[in-house]
This record gives C-alpha cells, structure tokens and sequence, in this order.
C-alpha cells in the first residue's frame, strides 16, 4: 500500500545497528486481518537491504490490522426482537402450541462481551423443552466475479438456559452468550470475503426438531459508551 525509503547513501559499518522508522498507513475503507479456512487478509511490511556486489536482502514481518468498527452507531444500538412458534403432532392427536419470543439490548457488541439473551416461553405441549444459545462465525469466500463461493460454518460458544415444564406459559428465562475475546470482527468490506455473526436461539424439543431465532449482530472494536451521570447539584 505504501513504500518508505530510509535516507539515502547511509553506509553502516560492521556491528549491531538500530534503525528506528515509521511507515504511515494510508487513508481507507481496508478490511480487518483474517486467517480463514479458504483465504486470509493479510498486512506485511518488507524492509531490503541492499549491499554492494550482493544480492539485496529481504525481511518480511505480518501485522495484525483492525479496521475501526464503533458499536455507538444508531443502527447497531437499536435492541433486536424475534418469535416462533409451532404445534406438535403425533399420530392423531395434536398437543397444544409451543412459542418464543426473544430479544436481545442491541446489535453491536465487542469482542470478551456477553449477549444477554431474554427469553419468553410457552410450553403448551406435554414435552419438557430447553432454551439454547449458540453464537455462529460464517466465512464466505468469493470468486472475483462472485459466480464462485465457499461458505464455512463455526461454532465459537454455546449457553443452555433452563428446561421448561409442560403446560406452562408466559416463562420468562435469561441466558448470557460470551463472546471469545480474541474473535476477529465483522468484515464485510472486502470483495472476496465476509465474516459475518449470528446468535441462534433455539428449543430443544425431545423428538421433535428445534423452535429456532436467528439474530445477526456485529462485532466491533469501539464499544458502547456508559452514559454518564449528572452533575451533583449544588
């Protein structure tokens, strides 16, 4: 993206010599550094030495990179909300329906964060059901002409929220999804790559196959700031 050349005609003599020099990262929309299954995103620098009658020496370190992501954004505050429901049937006989509705505070979140999750439940069958949370990475990759793609599914965390009896209704259960610290953030500025995120509510029926949500969120570098409080009074 951008080459620093150190002053010019410096002759170094023999010995141990530090060299200090900065290189400023050009101005832009870049993605963030990703190692993925199919394809990485990757930043370098390369410095070359260069002496007489020898062929120029190359050193080559990566640099981690981490595009500036802000969970304050208007859209990434607003709290996210879904519901399900359905009807179990065996044979004749048809068990009454089993819904829910769940919500998260918002749609940003930075790594090492916990999701709360709140749950609403109604359990009108004669099953015992269990609410349960996943948080999924997908990777896909592109072609340059996107005709071509590649979709890798991860399970990065799990929580189980607890069972709910029978015949009951208006259940109300909270569970708290963690966040990897070292998770890589959303990427979705790059033309042949995006890392996106999903939290997966779901209720496990017996025999039966799961009541699912899905929310898409956002993983950011710039967390959400705590209001802060007013002035005492004087």
């Amino acid at each position: 993206m951008q080459e620093n050349n150190a002053v010019p005609n410096t002759t170094l003599q023999p010995g141990t010599h530090v060299y200090p020099f900065t290189c400023q990262i050009p101005q832009g929309n870049f993605p963030s550094s990703f190692h993925g299954v199919h394809g990485s995103i990757i930043y370098s620098m390369k410095v070359e030495i260069h002496r007489p009658w020898h062929l120029a020496k190359e050193f080559v370190t990566e640099f981690n990179f981490a595009s500036h992501i802000d969970a304050n954004q208007p859209h990434l505050l607003a709290p996210l909300a879904g519901s399900n429901t359905k009807t179990l049937c065996c044979l004749w006989c048809a068990s009454g329906p089993i819904s829910m509705t769940v919500c998260t505070e918002r749609k940003g979140f930075v790594p090492g964060e916990l999701v709360k999750i709140i749950c609403e439940l109604s359990n009108g069958s004669s099953r015992t059901v269990t609410p349960h949370a996943t948080l999924i990475q997908k990777q896909m990759f592109y072609t340059h002409n996107k005709c071509n793609r590649r979709l890798q599914m991860k399970n990065l965390a799990s929580v189980d929220g607890q069972p709910v009896n029978p015949s009951s209704s208006e259940v109300y259960s909270d569970m708290m999804l963690p966040i990897p610290p070292n998770t890589t953030l959303t990427i979705s500025n790059c033309p042949i790559l995006e890392l996106d995120y999903t939290v997966d509510v779901s209720l496990r029926i017996r025999g039966s196959t799961d009541l699912k949500v899905l929310f898409p969120i956002v993983l950011c570098n710039i967390p959400v700031y705590a209001p802060q409080p007013p002035p005492p009074y004087q």
